[in-house]
Parts: structure tokens; C-alpha cells; sequence
């Protein structure tokens, strides 16, 4: 495989990454209802989930960033990929609201990681001279999180 195959498979596996990421973000926000009936609640109540996580990614974006600044970014990834696998694996079998909302903080906290690192991340992996399109296909992943990942989330949950 030459360089630049390799280059390519390596956004393509970031962009893929950030489809997964934030389809997981929205996922909740469509199956809000089933949720409330699994746990007994009101769905307003259930919407605590996304607020929850939202507020943890928004604050905790900037000080994870900082601590992790001199981590090496391969091993990096692979420990928030472990963190995000066993979150949501924990919300998979969550047995109360307390644990699911647990469950989504860990999610929160490698979401909120992931994205502080990947645009410089996709460039810096990235063809010569390709940055740019790296930057788009990682954006692509994100939109396509929206078209696809919220009704196929759906279907599945």
C-alpha cells in the first residue's frame, strides 16, 4: 500500500470516527420516548440525558484539551475509544437514569476530547498538500451523522 493509500484510510477512519461520534450524540434525542418508558418517567425529565451531555461537552472541551495536550495522540485515541466502547456498553445495560446518565457523561467526556484533537489530527495525517479535503471529508462524516445515523439509530433502537 503507498503513502498516500495509507494517508487516506487514515481520514477516512477519522471521518468514519466522527460519524460515529456524533451519531451517538443525537441517537438519544429520537428515542427519548422509548427511554422515558424503559426507566418509568416523563420524557422532559428523560431530556435531562442531552442537556446533560451537552453541558459536559461544552465545559469540558477546553480543560480535557489542556490535560491531554502532551499525551501522544495514537495512544490518545485508543484510550478514548476504550472509554467511549465501555460508556456506551454501560448505557446498553444501564439498570437506572442515574447510571444511563453516568454512562452518557463518559461518552460526553471522549466526545468532547475527540473533537478538541481531530482537526488537527485529520490534517496532520492527511495527504501532502490535502488538508483541506481532510478537513471536508471530516465534516462529511459529521453531516452524514445527521442524514443517516439519527434514522438508522432510530430503526435500531
Amino acid at each position: 500500500m503507498n503513502v498516500h493509500k495509507i494517508a487516506y484510510t487514515r481520514v477516512i477512519a477519522l471521518a468514519f470516527a466522527a460519524f460515529i461520534f456524533n451519531t451517538t450524540e443525537f441517537i438519544p434525542v429520537a428515542l427519548l420516548s422509548d427511554i422515558a418508558a424503559d426507566f418509568s418517567m416523563d420524557v422532559t425529565s428523560t431530556g435531562l440525558i442531552i442537556t446533560i451531555y451537552a453541558w459536559a461537552v461544552s465545559i469540558l472541551s477546553l480543560p480535557l484539551m489542556l490535560l491531554t495536550s502532551k499525551l501522544e495522540r495514537k495512544r490518545l485515541l485508543l484510550r478514548l475509544f476504550v472509554l467511549f466502547t465501555l460508556s456506551h456498553v454501560l448505557a446498553a445495560i444501564a439498570w437506572n437514569f442515574a447510571v444511563l446518565v453516568i454512562a452518557r457523561l463518559g461518552i460526553a467526556i471522549s466526545h468532547a476530547i475527540f473533537w478538541s484533537i481531530t482537526s488537527s489530527l485529520v490534517v496532520r495525517v492527511a495527504p501532502i498538500n490535502k488538508g483541506s479535503q481532510a478537513i471536508g471529508m471530516l465534516a462529511l462524516g459529521t453531516s452524514l451523522a445527521m442524514v443517516l445515523g439519527l434514522p438508522l439509530g432510530r430503526v435500531v433502537g
